[in-house]
């Protein structure tokens, strides 16, 4: 190798291979999802829930949307932001409560380590979103709600039927957030769509049902977690920060 071929050497981008561990069935349910459940006549007497994979391999997609200029991608990943961040306050809200139960009713002279499964279940994380840590976030810190309601309802600081109430308070919360990823619909247009006014960006807002306020077609208002924009000049550019990626992701 030249000297000039060694002065000319870059880094590729940064890797990682990021787990996560679980300890409840709750949230090793709402991971894997459920499919809907149909009728004889074909009816759906129960809805399905998206997995967590699939709902990060979606919101991989709308970042990606969003890298590419696509100004409905930048309005979910926007409204996400908005209710993931304040749906992990609520999930703190709901640990601090029990754990002040804890506090409470508990003497002193009684000692008790945290609940963890004797078997907790691992899941490799191989998404490429910024917001996909914050879902993943949240859904540890409900993993955290479901151990301590447990433990709490095991040494009869509540009723089962109150600790089901608990559970379901946090497991709603991310359902809430899964059902606006699944709703995500790609437009398939660029703010260059919007400003010309051209059919593809009237078909979109048909196809989306819904217009976009200036500030988002601007692209003034973003989530603060958005990706980069690219665009024609900039794609060819070098990048002016290091890249990360996950291990096997898409």
């Amino acid at each position: 190798m030249t000297t000039t071929d060694l002065q000319n050497q870059r880094p590729g981008p940064l890797r990682s291979a990021p787990e996560i561990t679980i300890n409840t069935h709750h949230a090793s349910k709402l991971w894997v999802g459920r499919s809907a459940v149909r009728n004889e006549q074909g009816k759906i007497t129960r809805a399905g829930i998206i997995s967590m994979p699939n709902c990060l391999s979606l919101l991989s997609q709308i970042q990606r949307a969003a890298t590419n200029d696509d100004p409905y991608a930048d309005d979910y990943l926007l409204r996400f932001e908005t209710k993931v961040l304040g749906y992990r306050q609520e999930m703190q809200q709901l640990v601090d409560k029990v754990n002040y139960l804890y506090s409470e009713q508990i003497p002193a002279a009684f000692h008790m380590e945290n609940s963890v499964s004797v078997e907790p279940a691992r899941y490799a994380l191989t998404f490429n979103s910024q917001l996909g840590y914050q879902l993943i976030f949240l859904f540890l810190k409900f993993d955290e709600l479901a151990c301590a309601v447990m433990a709490a309802s095991h040494i009869a600081l509540m009723t089962r039927s109150e600790a089901s109430d608990w559970i379901e308070a946090g497991a709603k919360l991310i359902r809430q957030c899964f059902g606006l990823v699944e709703n995500y619909r790609h437009s398939g247009i660029t703010r260059r769509d919007a400003i010309e006014n051209n059919a593809r960006y009237k078909a979109a807002i048909k196809r989306m049902k819904y217009e976009l306020s200036p500030e988002i077609l601007s692209g003034e208002k973003r989530a603060n977690f958005a990706p980069v924009i690219k665009n024609a000049s900039s794609s060819e550019a070098e990048p002016e920060q290091d890249e990360f990626v996950e291990s096997g992701s898409e």
